[in-house]
């Protein structure tokens, strides 16, 4: 009893040891007048500094990367779940079921950038690789795809070599049309409306996420892709991009041409959402404070039937192949004589497929605020609401509602190097099962317990070795996390 409340106390002091070092070699007046942003070979030039600018370099490039590392406390509260989809019959939960401390590395990254004029600035080859470094654990492959918490869904490594964002592109001022792999519209027009990213309070535990799993399937990265980035005009900005499929499956049951995972993220074979061609675009307005966006994306073919030939009372769940597409339209606004930013976001997601059975259909709610404390210092706040589903392929028609609260603090000793304190907490309905920490962190408290695992084949040439019960729904998992980030 005395260790559960011991490691928040720690994380609360840890922070607070922190911010006096930081006040003591923090120039207020840097806090409050930081420098332009940096060029690609080196620092910043004060706006007020007359004289000539520096000479444009026909080929440049730049180093970048983020370390974002933080010590964790959760508990999965698995001792309350009602057991509504776990084996029948129902066995409790087993392992560890107290609060929990880790230590997580949340999407740390390093890349390089550049250019090469073809033609003056106005044509240029632009290139991209960039990689994720998993400062805090072992790198190799990550459960990135399933609720399975000791085998890996998949064989992608998420630190390899070029695994984000990369690209080789040509540059206009009308525009830059680039292939390679890239977040999607749909994912990055919001991305500033998510004031706690990639701490346990993310706002993907709920927000793209349509089944409430550790994956979040509108917040992609999609690989093998062609995308369209135009310039802004008159405040106004339209991305769009296109992943062909190439598979030869019809159904998109098997790997892509080229791949070594699904196209939804986890292994073969390829029967929980693995989708063929995948689009989006989105569409963006700046000025007065003001952001506005709309975004749509399509994943075509969507095949879930490994959720097929459950027992429900409405009967044995129909679950096939069906297109799912999300839609969504928010705004932000920043308010600087008060330092006080607010963001909401309304949501659609759909998918084709049989009513009592379809737990991928939803309406999605975020709402999150910002306030500065001085030049140093922000508070933040967000709510995220998951609506009811028509169905759910292990229960029929069920509550599948869910609300996630997150609070936090920041504290900067500059304008590269944070600390940030944050909660989360995580309510889920009967028949839901979402999970703290899905898309950005390196950690999430799930909907699975550590009971024996049990060992069986998928198919010729795949094994796994998995949790030996289902998933315990209705569960209300919480977090608290101190970390440290360093951007460079």
């Amino acid at each position: 009893m005395r260790m559960r409340f011991a490691y928040p106390a720690f994380l609360f002091l840890c922070c607070l040891s922190f911010a006096p070092i930081a006040r003591a070699q923090q120039d207020p007046a840097e806090a409050a007048n930081p420098p332009q942003n940096p060029t690609p070979t080196g620092p910043a030039t004060p706006s007020d500094v007359k004289g000539a600018p520096a000479p444009h370099k026909p080929f440049d490039f730049t180093v970048y990367g983020r370390v974002n590392v933080s010590f964790d406390v959760g508990n999965q509260e698995l001792t309350s779940a009602p057991c509504i989809t776990a084996a029948s019959p129902c066995a409790p939960p087993q392992g560890q079921l107290r609060w929990l401390p880790d230590v997580a590395s949340n999407l740390s990254r390093l890349g390089v950038r550049g250019y090469y004029d073809l033609s003056g600035r106005d044509l240029q080859a632009l290139f991209q690789l960039e990689a994720q470094v998993d400062v805090a654990a072992t790198p190799g492959s990550k459960p990135n795809g399933s609720n399975d918490t000791i085998n890996p869904a998949n064989t992608a490594v998420a630190g390899a070599f070029a695994s984000r964002n990369s690209y080789v592109g040509i540059g206009t001022p009308f525009g830059a049309l680039k292939l390679g792999k890239n977040d999607t519209p749909y994912k990055t027009v919001t991305a500033d409306f998510d004031f706690l990213a990639d701490t346990p309070g993310d706002y993907n535990s709920i927000m793209g996420n349509t089944g409430g799993d550790n994956r979040t399937e509108f917040d992609a990265r999609l690989p093998h892709a062609i995308w369209y980035e135009s310039p802004e005009v008159l405040g106004f900005r339209v991305n769009a991009i296109w992943s062909p499929g190439q598979n030869r499956f019809d159904d998109n049951i098997g790997y892509a041409i080229g791949e070594n995972a699904c196209a939804g993220g986890n292994a073969g074979p390829c029967n929980d959402g693995s989708f063929g061609d995948g689009y989006g675009v989105s569409a963006e307005w700046r000025g007065f404070g003001l952001k506005l966006i709309g975004a749509y994306e399509m994943h075509r073919k969507s095949n879930r039937t490994g959720d097929a030939g459950q027992t429900t009372p409405a009967g044995d769940s129909v679950v096939g192949t069906a297109d799912e597409y999300a839609w969504k339209f928010g705004a932000r606004y920043t308010f600087e004589p008060t330092g006080t930013s607010v963001a909401g976001i309304f949501e659609e997601m759909r998918r084709n497929d049989v009513s009592a059975f379809n737990e991928r259909q939803r309406d999605g709610f975020f709402f999150s605020a910002l306030q500065r404390l001085g030049p140093s210092d922000d508070i933040m706040g967000g709510w995220a609401h998951a609506s009811n589903t028509p169905g759910d392929p292990g229960a029929g028609p069920i509550d599948n509602t869910a609300d996630m609260f997150a609070a936090g603090y920041r504290h900067w000793f500059n304008r590269r190097t944070t600390v940030i304190l944050s909660y989360a907490h995580m309510r889920n309905g009967t028949g839901a099962h979402f999970a703290l920490g899905p898309g950005g962190h390196g950690v999430t408290w799930d909907c699975k317990d550590g009971s024996a695992p049990s060992t069986g084949s998928a198919g010729p040439g795949i094994g796994f070795v998995g949790n030996g019960t289902g998933c315990f729904t209705g569960t209300s998992p919480q977090a608290v996390s101190a970390g440290l980030t360093y951007d460079f």
